[in-house]
């Protein structure tokens, strides 16, 4: 028995040893085409990743959103994720390319101070699913002709996920045709604010928001 142990532990030992040789020559799809945002915080690539190696230069923490089904190997083992879930890498951990839709959300080290809201009120009616001392990622929901009262945002990346409109009622009751669209399966990086949010639409509100922590009262 212990024989047999010892085989299956050096085989999956060889299996990440192997898996980490692959990403000296792994052939990274980083294209124009796949970059949706680069900008001082971060980079985004839809459907590539070029951050997959563990300690890539300038670069920390990986975040892969999904836009569709997803299956892909890492020195955690397999992962499995459906449409709208995540995975988090921190800086020392690497995975293979996935296949299908999806984005990778590469956050920079050296990066500008971040900024801050006139105050902070959390936002009520949202998931958090993921959060450590930098960041916090929370699935963002509405539901439709609902409005989430006042409240703050820090700098972040928004992956949407339904397309709706959106106002701030204090601005726009009902909203102008064609602003405040939402465009599915696209990013955003949005500054911090203080506002309303209301879904003129008849569809929720589904969004996977990457917030930066800053400190608040």
């Amino acid at each position: 028995m212990r024989t047999i142990i010892l085989i299956f532990t050096l085989l999956a030992f060889k299996g990440e040893i192997s898996l980490a040789k692959n990403h000296l020559h792994y052939p990274f799809r980083c294209t124009k085409d796949s970059i949706a945002l680069d900008n001082a915080y971060m980079r985004v690539l839809r459907d590539g990743a070029a951050c997959t190696l563990a300690n890539t230069p300038n670069f920390g923490t990986r975040i892969i959103v999904a836009l569709d089904k997803i299956k892909f190997k890492s020195n955690r083992g397999t992962i499995k994720i459906n449409r709208g879930g995540i995975a988090v890498f921190l800086e020392n951990e690497f995975y293979d390319l996935p296949k299908g839709s999806y984005f990778e959300i590469a956050l920079k080290k050296e990066h500008p101070p971040l900024t801050k809201p006139s105050e902070w009120l959390e936002p009520l009616k949202n998931k958090i699913i993921y959060e450590n001392t930098e960041f916090r990622v929370f699935e963002e929901r509405l539901n439709p002709g609902d409005t989430r009262a006042l409240h703050s945002h820090a700098q972040r990346v928004v992956v949407r996920l339904n397309q709706v409109q959106l106002t701030d009622p204090r601005n726009s009751l009902n909203g102008k045709p064609g602003t405040g669209i939402q465009v599915a399966n696209t990013v955003k990086f949005a500054e911090s604010v203080l506002h309303v949010t209301k879904n003129l639409s008849d569809i929720p509100l589904f969004n996977i928001v990457i917030e930066y922590k800053i400190e608040h009262n």
